[in-house]
């Protein structure tokens, strides 16, 4: 999978439609199209794209898997902060329960 169509799929898990992204990001919606669609991309957008996208790793968004020749699955966006923290308040929990029954 090349740049162009893992940026698709990044704004696509956050944005119904590309002119909110350039609205948000203060561009006009042909320069993003542009980026979208193969245009090199300049560092402030690629600044702009993780500082919207925390969550994305810089380097499969950078890297085309077909040069390297990887079979991976496809990307998925990671779990929020809030989600981490629900998930280890709830194994804390478990634990506590642990913990209890022993003695």
């Amino acid at each position: 999978m090349v740049f162009e169509e893992k940026l698709k799929q990044l704004i696509k898990s956050k944005y119904d439609k590309l002119s909110d992204l350039a609205e948000k990001f203060g561009m006009n919606y042909s320069q993003l199209s542009q980026y979208v669609n193969g245009k090199k991309v300049s560092i402030d957008f690629l600044n702009k794209i993780i500082q919207e996208f925390p969550e994305a790793d810089l380097n499969w968004l950078l890297r085309n898997n077909d040069i390297l020749n990887e079979s991976r699955p496809p990307y998925k966006v990671p779990l929020t902060n809030n989600q981490i923290i629900d998930k280890i308040e709830v194994l804390l929990a478990d634990l506590k329960d642990q913990i209890e029954e022993e003695k």
